[in-house]
């Protein structure tokens, strides 16, 4: 079947559909021809504006992307709350939409965010934190902000010990007491992750680790 001579929807209004879509009833739904249903068009109408499925997947991933506002920063900003407010906003954009965070691994091109890991860069020179550490932040902040909150994904809407389900006290008496001396909600238990990452890789530069000891691991 050929394509419309002109487009009966926009690029945009397609990526729409397709979140919806994914939010409502999961990726494993999510194909071109039932987008083109969601949109009351022909699976053919989509291709004026993607060519597979994979593109428009990618778009989807690009989109929910955009919706983790970027903090205002001027000089003299607390970096590290700068970053931890960052995370925090990628956080809350990720658990918008549940069922799409699968796109998110899958899909996402990294240099989509290039643009905001050079302003990331930059804030981090402004704050004093030497050059050879920028990556190392930059790329662990991305794989902690993501990993973490895909794994609260997983499992049910957590409490002060809902962290590790399924704990018997009789079976495991250290971590129960551990669930049961813990006061941090997810919210909380992730920013703590994220200073505690922070100030591990700032350590790391006062005791720097050799390329040689690195090497067996």
């Amino acid at each position: 079947m050929g394509r419309p001579a002109k487009p009966l929807i926009s690029r945009s209004a397609t990526i729409a559909a397709s979140i919806e879509l994914i939010d409502t009833e999961g990726f494993d739904a999510f194909s071109l021809p039932r987008v083109a249903r969601q949109l009351k068009v022909k699976t053919s109408s989509l291709y004026h504006h993607f060519a597979d499925r994979r593109e428009l997947v990618t778009e989807v991933a690009k989109e929910l992307m955009t919706e983790a506002t970027v903090p205002e920063y001027s000089p003299g900003t607390d970096w590290v709350e700068w970053f931890v407010e960052l995370s925090l906003n990628y956080r809350d954009a990720i658990l918008r939409h549940p069922d799409a965070a699968i796109v998110l691994v899958q899909f996402l091109p990294r240099d989509v965010l290039t643009r905001t890991y050079e302003m990331c860069a930059r804030i981090l020179e402004d704050g004093g934190v030497p050059a050879r550490l920028h990556i190392v932040i930059l790329d662990g902040l991305e794989k902690l902000a993501l990993a973490t909150t895909l794994s609260e994904l997983t499992r049910d809407p957590v409490g002060s010990t809902g962290v590790f389900p399924n704990v018997d006290e009789r079976r495991h008496p250290t971590l129960a007491r551990a669930l049961e001396a813990n006061r941090w909600s997810s919210r909380e238990l992730f920013v703590v992750t994220i200073r505690g990452f922070l100030a591990g890789v700032l350590d790391s530069a006062r005791t720097p680790v050799s390329d040689d000891s690195l090497l067996g691991s």
